[in-house]
């Protein structure tokens, strides 16, 4: 069954009868920037963000929010006498800031909106009313105020910062659920090393053409979009970041490759927004041409993680380097074991007896192996095949989900029933983690080579030795056991 917030933004979507005054409030905005003429772009450009890389319209949309909050708070302690002697003040103050913050959030909004339809135009509609009541309603406190009438002000402002919520509401709404805003161009890191796409020979001068590439991780095939332009090969991203265009649809205009959706306009030799309304820059691909193919390889963006071919032989020529112990295992091998003690654990606790006393300590037991498991990958094997692995971010997620999980079961009696379904949630949780582990991360681990995985190895050991035989670090757990029970 739909939540009440659901309905009423389902309710909005559904509203066609919407479209006429949303159509006629676009007509204008439109009139009004063709008569700007030759500035109508770079206005445009402005009010979206291009400049800025990220919307500027949710940047914007801060100030009277957090403005005019702040001034709920400082009317309240004047109502009460309470806080600051200028509280009063201070409130009319945050709220003419938060107005004409609101004023320029609407205009970037309204830029925004206007290259939105169906659904989202009639929420975007929706979302601008609720605002532009909530900026009438603050002005019309500002007047009240300086007429003396403050209690009827404070209320005016009051009721227009619940009417605030309401737009910010769907405004939310618009982002986070239907990705208005959000960069929908396809980022994956595929291909890490140059792969044949396409013969020369099938590519037209300025006429866009769609390759796909096979990206094994996301299971899914890639579009890029070539463009054959002055002697020269230029590859992007094929699905537009504004809102996923075929881009391979569009046409070449002054060194750029313009979205058929919106008119967003990409720089061909960088990627760049040239012309908004798009923020964010297509993925880029490096292009090269041999025996007659071309080949592109994928240009990781600042922050990128994903391994090339480069790092992954950098990482192996560490080997050299490394120096084992004598009889040392390997890391890969020591955490394997480490996993099976864990199944172990787990399959005593969930064929003792409810009603067996014993069965909190073993559970106290496998919480304290889980904890050392956890400190241990986390301290030494992630940082150490992080070059050679992409799944230690989803790793340390997994942990902090067990973690979670293993804290709601420490609170639960280990006779209830309650603790017998969690047991066996948290039973498969561990599995899935160890189990992707040894598929993925610990195959991926040998390109570090047997040299420094019998390192890790004996660090490893040494961690799990000192783990168990210091009293410190048991007493720390005991405790953190025991709070955890108690919570």
């Amino acid at each position: 069954m739909a939540s009440g917030t659901d309905r009423f933004t389902g309710a909005i979507e559904k509203a066609e009868r919407l479209d006429t005054p949303a159509y006629s409030v676009a007509n204008v905005l439109s009139t009004v920037l063709e008569a700007t003429g030759t500035a109508s772009q770079p206005i445009q450009n402005a009010l979206h963000g291009t400049w800025l890389g990220h919307p500027l319209h949710p940047a914007l949309a801060t100030v009277p929010i957090g403005t005019w909050t702040m001034a709920l708070g400082l009317d309240t302690c004047d109502a009460v006498g309470l806080g600051p002697q200028r509280a009063g003040q201070a409130a009319d103050l945050a709220l003419t800031i938060g107005a004409a913050g609101a004023v320029a959030a609407a205009a970037a909004g309204a830029a925004d909106w206007r290259q939105v339809h169906g659904r989202d135009r009639r929420t975007g509609l929706a979302h601008a009313a609720l605002n532009s009541t909530a900026l009438g309603l603050t002005i019309g406190s500002l007047v009240l105020r300086r007429r003396g009438r403050r209690s009827a002000g404070r209320a005016l402002s009051a009721a227009g910062w619940l009417t605030l919520a309401a737009g910010a509401y769907l405004g939310g709404h618009l982002v986070y659920r239907r990705r208005i805003g959000v960069d929908q161009a396809d980022r994956s890191p595929e291909p890490r090393g140059f792969q044949p796409v396409i013969a020369l020979a099938a590519l037209e001068e300025d006429r866009p053409q769609r390759v796909e590439i096979w990206d094994e991780a996301a299971r899914a095939r890639i579009g890029i979009v070539l463009v054959r332009h002055r002697g020269r090969v230029h590859a992007m991203g094929s699905r537009c970041s504004h809102m996923g265009g075929p881009l391979d649809e569009g046409w070449v205009q002054d060194g750029g490759l313009v979205c058929p959706w919106h008119g967003s306009r990409y720089c061909l030799a960088t990627g760049r927004v040239l012309d908004g309304p798009s923020t964010a820059p297509q993925p880029r691909y490096q292009v090269r041409v041999r025996d007659g193919q071309v080949e592109v390889k994928r240009v990781p963006e600042p922050g990128d993680e994903a391994l090339t071919p480069e790092e992954l032989g950098a990482a192996q020529a560490a080997e050299v380097d490394a120096v084992a112990p004598a009889g040392a295992r390997k890391a890969d091998e020591v955490l394997f074991e480490h996993h099976q003690l864990l199944r172990r654990l787990f399959e005593t606790v969930e064929a003792m007896d409810p009603q067996d006393p014993e069965r909190r300590d073993m559970m106290r037991l496998l919480a304290a192996e889980l904890e050392i498991h956890e400190h241990v990958e986390d301290e030494i094997f992630y940082p150490a095949v992080r070059p050679v692995s992409e799944d230690v971010p989803v790793a340390h997620a997994e942990h902090q989900q067990l973690a979670d999980m293993l804290a709601v079961t420490l609170r639960l009696g280990p006779s209830t029933p309650a603790f017998e379904e969690q047991l066996r949630a948290l039973h498969q949780a561990v599995e899935h983690h160890a189990s992707s582990e040894e598929r993925s991360m610990f195959q991926e681990a040998q390109r570090l080579g047997d040299a420094r995985l019998r390192q890790l190895g004996a660090q490893i050991e040494a961690m799990l030795d000192d783990e168990r035989e210091s009293r410190a670090r048991r007493a720390f757990r005991a405790v953190k056991i025991r709070l955890l029970e108690g919570l």
